[in-house]
């Protein structure tokens, strides 16, 4: 197995690949919770590479929850977190996340950044497809945020490439993305649910916050929908936990 290329030209590692494989594996029930996953031996001949490789992407699928790594037994697949749902008012997607995602941060500064990290009309992430229930391909756009000069959060938004043709071309260096979306292609979005679950840094998204990796990060997950209620934006960010506080406040009166 070989790197291919991603959205810029550059290489997706070979343990990047075999843990998006293994993670579809999951999500696909094909590797069920409480089920061991195949040795690293056994890993590493299915896909031609060293044992090292297999270590790195499993390591990776860990950090992230899905596997627990129960020394001298194995790797085995995580049981899914609890989850606990709040009933919330309707808000446009903009209010929080076209730019102001200051609004959610500990302290609120006016001299936030987003910045294109990478870019590609060709995605065919599993998650993406799950969340709204299309096949793809996807375009997706990568960002990181920065308060002042300091990276706090990672980000990651889907859209099916047909309902934006040429969207990659619009995107510059300061991404306006949902202002292009309202003004090009009338897709005004609100949104439908967001999920808070704590993990850990990934290698790539360690050196982007400029944290070690396995560094505390909250991941924050979502669907918008369009004025239809269509779904048709997946996003997933990565806050560092060191930098970002959620709090909510009740009505006592």
């Amino acid at each position: 197995m070989t790197g291919t290329r991603n959205g810029r030209g550059g290489r997706i590692p070979v343990y990047r690949q075999v843990e998006t494989e293994l993670l579809r594996r999951i999500r696909d029930r094909e590797l069920l919770p409480g089920e061991r996953l195949p040795t690293e031996p056994e890993l590493a001949a299915e896909w031609g590479v060293n044992r090292l490789t297999i270590r790195q992407a499993v390591a990776e699928l860990a950090r992230a929850g899905y596997v627990t790594v129960r020394q001298g037994s194995g790797t085995y697949v995580a049981e899914p977190p609890m989850v606990i749902d709040l009933a919330l008012p309707s808000m446009p997607s903009t209010d929080a996340d076209a730019g102001s995602t200051a609004a959610i941060a500990e302290t609120v500064q006016q001299n936030q950044t987003e910045t294109l990290i990478d870019l590609t009309d060709r995605d065919t992430a599993g998650d993406a497809a799950e969340a709204l229930d299309a096949d793809g391909p996807f375009t997706r756009i990568d960002t990181l945020i920065h308060n002042g000069n300091q990276p706090f959060m990672v980000a990651s938004y889907w859209i099916e490439t047909r309902r934006v043709p040429g969207f990659t071309a619009q995107v510059a260096e300061r991404v306006p993305m949902f202002q292009i979306l309202q003004q090009r292609y009338d897709l005004r979005l609100r949104h439908s649910w967001r999920s808070l679950t704590a993990t850990v840094a990934s290698t790539e998204d360690a050196a982007l916050l400029q944290v070690p990796p396995g560094s505390p990060v909250m991941l924050r997950c979502g669907v918008n929908v369009d004025a239809d209620r269509v779904p048709t934006m997946y996003l997933r960010r990565r806050l560092r936990g060191d930098r970002i506080r959620f709090m909510m406040r009740y009505n006592t009166d």
